[in-house]
């Protein structure tokens, strides 16, 4: 062993039989180094990507109390790259970002995209009507795409009722043809190419 070699400490506790116990393992300090600048656990994009399912994704953005109704958000048209998926407890999760949703609403001027007259009411922490945000082509099927479907060209602002109606009710094949066709060509741009029989049966697929 060469003279000088630094080693880091590593615990790990845990209860066995009700009882504490501590594990200690000595590792050698450039080798803990390696190991963060290779990133192997992803902690890097982790960290820098948020990661929601929808309701959490709704919750994230009230509680954010950002929004604003004088800068109007303009599409780009750019295909974004995907961004790897996580392990959660009931499978993989993909990222939401807040800040992509609240662009999408702030485009459709915080109205439902399905009808415009729809009632809605104004959010408690700002002077906005208050709807949510939909990805027209749902997250868990960003394994099929390449690009990302985490952008504000797929997903539409929706009052509530309409929200439910798409997940959960009947007339949600009309509903997508209505926005499919409004969409087509802004998800084309973006690098999201499907067709509307496929985009009626991942919602098919969905909801058994």
């Amino acid at each position: 062993m060469a003279s000088g070699t630094k080693f880091i400490t590593v615990m790990k506790s845990k209860e066995i039989g009700g009882k504490p116990k501590r594990n200690l393992w000595t590792i050698r300090e450039e080798l803990v180094q390696a190991i963060n600048e290779l990133d192997f656990f992803g902690t890097t994009e982790m960290a820098s990507s948020e990661y929601y399912s929808d309701d959490e994704l709704i919750n994230a953005i009230e509680k954010s109390n950002i929004f604003d109704n004088v800068q109007t958000f303009e599409y780009t048209g750019e295909a974004k790259p995907k961004k790897n998926a996580i392990e959660v407890k009931n499978g993989l999760s993909y990222p939401r970002s807040k800040g992509v949703s609240q662009n999408a609403l702030n485009k459709a001027g915080y109205r439902c995209e399905v009808d415009s007259d729809h009632p809605t009411f104004r959010r408690r922490n700002s002077s906005l009507n208050y709807t949510e945000p939909h990805h027209i082509v749902p997250m868990s099927r960003q394994d099929a795409f390449d690009t990302s479907l985490d952008v504000e060209e797929n997903i539409i602002s929706l009052c509530c009722n309409c929200h439910k109606q798409i997940h959960l009710g009947q007339g949600y094949e009309d509903m997508l043809k209505e926005i499919y066709t409004a969409r087509k060509r802004l998800l084309n741009k973006v690098g999201i190419d499907i067709s509307l029989e496929n985009l009626i049966l991942y919602y098919k697929m969905e909801s058994k």
